[in-house]
């Protein structure tokens, strides 16, 4: 029983949210109203404020009235978001190349907030956000979770794999506070073996988490190991919410089938926090739709419904450094007609993206790549883009597209990176390339494994 439910849930979730001044919940009540409101609503609201962010942007933004006046483009003129129609797209490159020049002069540097992708399309970036953005962000997360039966107080299992939402407590406040607000039970995903599987299966019985949430790749090796080692006593939660990689319909079906509970998609990156989420009738993903704009095109052109093209979305709320038509690298479909559930958010699915494959060390441990993205591309000097394809478990093959940066050090980086994270007896060797194509899919994908991560798994 979770004696400490009550506690967290009456006296320490609410007073520290008032004594940090916290916005995100008048926001999530916001965010509660506006998944139900009429559709023409939701989309006139939507044009609202698409207007005041192109406007902002113009004004505030030096990259943005350039390119707004060499496309003839007046965004006081716009009537819907079919008049974006001609203006380009956003890219990763204009942002790595431009990004002193995307942020919005009027917004003091103290107001922005810092964040990076790892670069799991094979390109990091690096970007800010103001305050209210986060908060948006915070309240539509909530909501999710909400939908899979997650409430903010309930204790939930984290399997993750990127260091950077794994800090542990650092002090007994630390300590106290994650006991009663956060109530996170840290299961890290980076590297696997049987030892840390069998760790998970006893930690997840011992704590009994109301919901996982993981990575797709990381429950679904969980629900692997589960079946085939014939382990049936295991601890079976509420709910799981997967994300970060793509879920396919045979890891779904795994992994409800071994856990006895249903799976909550959702699709999410760095640059917007969550952008389309499952919900209980799991018949595709709502488009957080009140605070992203989401374009599905083929050659320029939007898609019709059910059209496979480009993924394009505009973040409403980000005035720090707006991202108006971004080129994210996903592919996906527009889903036309309304939801069982009664929610008026529109509705999508993924057709490509977030395909990152397990590595296996040398000695049997499997190393996340998705978790792995931060610390090969973000932290190397001049390397644009790059992808590991393993072939042989003591061998990687780096594929990088670099630029004048990269140099010996660079270098000296990889070495020291693949040693730390793979051990000695890991080789690689470097293929450079003019640039790394994406899959049929139309994604970038980081890692590349031909090995079954569980054979030979010590």
């Amino acid at each position: 029983m979770d004696w400490l439910l009550p506690i967290a849930r009456y006296l320490a979730f609410p007073l520290l949210r008032w004594r940090n001044r916290r916005r995100d919940l008048k926001y999530l009540s916001e965010a509660e109203r506006l998944q139900t409101m009429p559709a023409a609503e939701l989309a006139a609201r939507q044009t609202g404020q698409l207007q005041r962010l192109l406007t902002h942007a113009a004004q505030a933004c030096p990259f943005y009235a350039e390119r707004f006046a060499t496309a003839g483009f007046d965004p006081t003129a716009l009537r819907s978001p079919a008049d974006l129609h001609g203006l380009p797209l956003l890219t990763k490159a204009d942002i790595q190349t431009h990004g002193a020049k995307l942020l919005a002069q009027d917004v003091a540097p103290a107001d922005r907030i810092a964040n990076h992708t790892g670069g799991s399309t094979g390109a990091p970036l690096h970007f800010h956000l103001n305050r209210d953005s986060l908060y948006w962000r915070i309240a539509k997360t909530i909501r999710h979770d909400r939908w899979a039966g997650l409430q903010p107080y309930d204790r939930a299992a984290l399997l993750w794999g990127h260091q950077r939402d794994l800090n542990p407590a650092r002090t007994r406040v630390d300590r106290v506070r994650d006991a009663l607000y956060q109530r996170r039970v840290v299961l890290d995903t980076s590297r696997i073996s049987e030892a840390s599987l069998a760790a998970f299966v006893e930690r997840l019985r011992a704590t009994r988490p109301t919901t996982y949430v993981a990575y797709a790749g990381a429950v679904f090796l969980l629900a692997r190991y589960l079946r085939d080692r014939g382990i049936r006593d295991h601890h079976r939660p509420r709910s799981i919410i997967t994300s970060a990689e793509l879920l396919t319909a045979d890891q779904r079906a795994l992994i409800e089938e071994v856990f006895a509970c249903p799976v909550f998609d959702r699709y999410g990156s760095r640059e917007f926090s969550l952008i389309a989420s499952e919900c209980e009738a799991h018949a595709g993903l709502h488009i957080a739709a009140d605070t992203l704009l989401v374009e599905v095109l083929r050659g320029g052109e939007p898609c019709r419904a059910g059209e496979t093209g480009e993924v394009v979305i505009t973040d409403l709320t980000n005035f720090a450094q707006p991202f108006i038509r971004y080129r994210i690298g996903d592919m996906g479909r527009l889903i036309d007609g309304p939801c069982s559930c009664g929610r008026t958010l529109p509705r999508m699915e993924i057709a490509g993206g977030r395909v990152t494959d397990f590595l296996v060390r040398p000695d049997g441990e499997i190393v996340s790549g998705a978790a792995m993205t931060i610390y090969f591309i973000a932290r190397v000097p001049g390397v644009r883009q790059a992808q590991v394809v393993q072939e042989a478990r003591d061998h990687l093959r780096l594929r990088l597209a670099t630029d004048a940066a990269f140099d010996a050090d660079s270098r000296r980086q990889l070495t020291e990176a693949v040693a730390r994270f793979f051990g000695p007896k890991m080789h690689f060797s470097i293929e450079p390339v003019a640039e790394i194509p994406p899959e049929p899919s139309g994604k970038y994908r980081f890692s590349i494994s031909k090995l079954d991560p569980l054979d030979g798994l010590n």
